[in-house]
């Protein structure tokens, strides 16, 4: 009988990881996750480990999988620096990878920052990126600066829709929609179909939220690519325009404005507190539900709620705007004589 036993089968090694690790690499210092949308619900949370790199592709040893057939088996890494930066990086993977919407060029090392979206391959999944790392500095200066070129932008008039042909909204028009997952019929064998259903759990305030994040930071990529012809005169043109019908605000004005971005900022601090206990509630409830409740609340409408990561960047830029706020108040208070 022995003779005649068949070969237990043999699994192939999987293939070497073709990457070098930079000299500035480092560990994760700081908590980080990616939460997936798709048709803009969150359908998945991952949290990321606590390495140096973290590899993304469709095979099963990576440390994110990916199951979508156009990821390649090993598609990009996340590399962290010392500092606990986070840092995207494709493996020349056969369909690319997106940040913002922008394919990305391959074995080029680009910073992600909170609320950035990526895709990979053809998969009409998002992945936001989300990071416990506090914005130093350097990164609020830089954030601040970009945000400032698109409001000096945004101030061109717009009356009629010949402006928009004339290209005096750079491509960014508020109504535009890019790269429509819905008309890109990817049969990825998910069930992604149209978003009418879902979508309804993404409030206008959270897309346009998130679609001027992605503005931002695809402005910096075409900054460091070279898409931004004749940008120096343009942002010159609007500055001068800026300078000329800007007001300065006085001493009680800025106190009031601080006050009512300390409510808005509290207001949000609450939301955020609110959804993370039903958040919290739903996960132990869905354990102890039996199926006739189970029925019914899918037979519910579904409630309209902005998404945890809208909320948390939103709270991230007014305790920006607090501090700033802080900072001239103090500096434009009168001084009292004695």
């Amino acid at each position: 009988m022995g003779e005649f036993a068949v070969p237990a089968p043999t699994h192939a090694p999987p293939p070497p990881l073709i990457y070098d690790k930079p000299s500035w690499a480092g560990v994760a210092t700081h908590d980080y996750k990616f939460e997936i949308l798709k048709g803009g619900v969150q359908v998945d949370q991952i949290d990321g480990p606590k390495k140096d790199l973290v590899v993304i592709g469709r095979l099963p040893i990576c440390e994110i999988p990916m199951e979508h057939p156009s990821v390649s088996r090993y598609h990009a890494i996340i590399q962290f620096n010392q500092e606990g930066d986070a840092f995207i990086y494709d493996l020349e993977s056969a369909h690319g990878t997106r940040l913002n919407k922008i394919r990305i060029p391959a074995r080029t090392h680009l910073p992600i920052k909170t609320g950035d979206q990526l895709k990979f391959g053809e998969s009409t999944r998002v992945c936001i990126f989300e990071t416990e790392k506090p914005s130093s500095e350097q990164d609020i200066a830089r954030e601040e600066a970009i945000a400032e070129r698109f409001r000096a932008r945004r101030q061109l008039p717009v009356e009629t829709s010949e402006d928009d042909n004339n290209g005096v909204s750079w491509g960014f028009g508020e109504d535009a929609e890019e790269d429509d997952d819905d008309d890109e019929q990817e049969g990825d064998g998910e069930g992604e179909g149209t978003a009418s259903g879902d979508a309804a759990l993404l409030t206008v305030d959270a897309e346009k939220l998130a679609f001027e994040d992605a503005k931002r930071r695809r402005e910096e990529l075409e900054i460091m690519y070279g898409d931004d012809d004749d940008d120096d005169a343009f942002y010159d043109r609007t500055e001068r325009k800026k300078k000329k019908t800007a007001k300065a605000e006085t001493y009680d004005e800025l106190v009031e404005r601080l006050k009512i971005t300390e409510e808005n900022l509290a207001a949000v601090r609450r939301k955020i507190h609110e959804r993370e206990e039903q958040d919290k509630q739903v996960k132990t409830g869905e354990e102890e539900e039996d199926l006739d409740e189970f029925m019914k609340n899918l037979e519910k409408a579904p409630e309209k709620k902005q998404p945890l990561f809208v909320l948390k960047r939103e709270e991230t830029q007014l305790t920006k705007d607090v501090d700033r706020l802080i900072k001239l108040v103090k500096l434009t208070k009168p001084t009292v004589l004695h």
